[in-house]
């Protein structure tokens, strides 16, 4: 076996990373590159994860975090500096600091195209995606090489909920000893602990309902698809106008009572990680019965999205990954929030009040040139969570970092 290559001058820091025992494999997969990794460590779910060696430890209040970043990353001769989604206000203080600094940084986020790759950008994620905005920058994009792909990965909310929970239940037992961590997200610990283990209870004991259930409905032509955000998530939060799947449900549903035709239905599908935190049918459809539409709506809390999109007369969304999957299967999309993919072209531009009656197909030639320079520049095939890619997956990471 040849030796590892001399890299001994990159160094790199892991500041936020996805839940669950990823962070450890890229570190591995970095170090037989010859690279020094470590990680901060802020919370008990950060040292579940992680551990306390070769780590930088955070325990104090969080309006100090931001002149410490700076000196662990000037004092620990850091190279680089990565972390999960550009949103967290720690990753934000992070990458900010980095940059200052004139270091390199990269950014981890949950892939644009689920559930066989995950995102891998330098500027930005999500709407502050560095891909451009103009149609016209895709011309040249068949002459790229071609992404990296294989086989299904296998399953991975079920890991990624497993990893979720552990995370949290966690931070909340070590939390005496670690009292500087700020929570940076809207649902409650509690909200998400419990949450999940609900919604994966219920998902365990009644999919094969469920999955009988949309094939039900997917037959009841012709229907319009909305696709609900992971609530508190940062597409809504962040990357939209409207910060609640309340407010979005609410949009929604008002302008279809008020322009939709009336043979038209609407189909509402929740977020498969949504923590469950409020009963978004209920909300559904106490909206629409204060509409009058009740009879003309229905909600899904499971169903194969490919099928329930491709039978669908349009797909509307914030700005879900899973819209962009729709245009690959040339649906009709709207989106009502920021999303890198909101390109002329790709999603449907019209007003929403017009969109009911009237809706434009996306261009298949510019989504296979945007889907092809997207992959090649942002994506990498693999899972945070599935265990058995945990490996490959590290190992292709550390070959883009390194690269």
């Amino acid at each position: 076996m040849s030796a590892p290559a001399d890299n001994s001058d990159r160094r790199y820091l892991l500041v936020t990373m996805p839940a669950g025992p990823f962070a450890r494999h890229l570190a591995k997969a970095l170090g037989e590159r010859g690279a020094l990794t470590r990680r901060v460590v802020m919370n008990g779910g950060d040292v579940a994860d992680w551990g306390l060696s070769q780590a930088e430890r955070f325990n104090a209040p969080s309006e100090t975090f931001r002149p410490w970043i700076e000196a662990v990353i000037a004092t620990g001769g850091y190279t680089d500096v990565v972390v999960f989604n550009d949103t967290n206000p720690y990753s934000q203080e992070a990458l900010e600091a980095a940059r200052a600094a004139g270091r390199r940084t990269w950014i981890l986020e949950n892939g644009y195209q689920r559930p066989d790759w995950i995102t891998l950008e330098t500027q930005g994620v999500n709407a502050r995606s560095g891909l451009p905005r103009d149609p016209s920058a895709y011309d040249d994009a068949d002459r790229l090489a071609p992404p990296e792909d294989g086989p299904h990965l296998g399953q991975i909310t079920p890991f990624h909920v497993y990893n979720t929970i552990r995370y949290f239940t966690c931070m909340v037992a070590m939390s005496p000893w670690m009292r500087g961590y700020r929570y940076p997200y809207t649902v409650t610990i509690a909200g998400q602990v419990f949450g999940h283990i609900r919604r994966f209870g219920a998902w365990l004991i009644s999919r094969k309902a469920r999955d009988r259930q949309a094939e039900r409905v997917a037959r009841l032509t012709p229907y319009m698809l909305v696709c609900l955000q992971r609530e508190g998530d940062s597409q809504l939060m962040v990357h939209s106008d409207l910060k609640t799947n309340r407010a979005f449900l609410t949009t929604v549903l008002d302008s279809f009572a008020a322009h939709a035709p009336a043979d038209l239905r609407l189909v509402v599908k929740n977020h498969p990680l949504d923590p469950g935190v409020e009963d978004l049918e209920r909300v559904t459809l106490d909206l629409a019965t204060e509409r009058g539409v009740r009879h003309r709506v229905s909600f899904l809390e499971g169903g194969a999205f490919a099928a329930l999109a491709r039978a669908a007369r349009g797909v509307i969304s914030v700005n879900s990954t899973a819209a962009l999957a729709a245009i690959g299967f040339g649906v009709p999309v709207k989106l009502l929030g920021r999303a890198f993919f909101d390109i002329e072209g790709l999603v449907d531009r019209r007003p929403l009040d017009d969109f009911w009656r009237e809706q434009s197909a996306p261009d298949a030639g510019l989504f296979h040139r945007f889907r092809r320079r997207m992959s090649v520049e942002t994506q990498v095939y693999g899972s945070y969570h599935n265990p058995r890619h945990l490996d490959a997956t590290a190992t292709r990471i550390a070959a883009r970092l390194m690269g």
